[in-house]
């Protein structure tokens, strides 16, 4: 699912691995909107389950939306208060990467 790329494609890779952890599955990768969204990723654990949507944040300063493998960010759709940012990696990646992927599982919970 990913491409080669720079910084933003590691922190694509390493969600992409959390997520298979978890055991979320990356059923489909929608496009954007053309302006603030890059792609969204639809994730699904099973087909009786509803399915969860990553948005990418990819509006660049210039107003062009940025693709994928340039996102900076995303957050799990409905969710304003679950986001990840892509910045340069950092000490607290890891727990926030953990955090990010265990939103969908407390949301998904009765």
């Amino acid at each position: 699912m990913i491409r080669d790329g720079g910084m933003s494609q590691e922190h694509l890779h390493d969600l992409e691995n959390a997520l298979t952890r978890r055991g979320w599955r990356i059923v489909a990768a929608l496009p954007g909107d053309g302006y603030r969204i890059s792609a969204t990723w639809e994730i699904q654990r099973s087909t009786r389950q509803p399915s969860h949507f990553i948005d990418f944040a990819g509006l660049d300063p210039a107003g062009y939306c940025l693709p994928l493998e340039r996102a900076y960010g995303c957050d799990v759709r409905g969710r304003p208060d679950v986001s990840l940012y892509f910045g340069k990696r950092r000490e607290h990646w890891t727990n926030e990467l953990a955090a990010f992927v265990a939103a969908p599982d407390r949301e998904a919970r009765p």
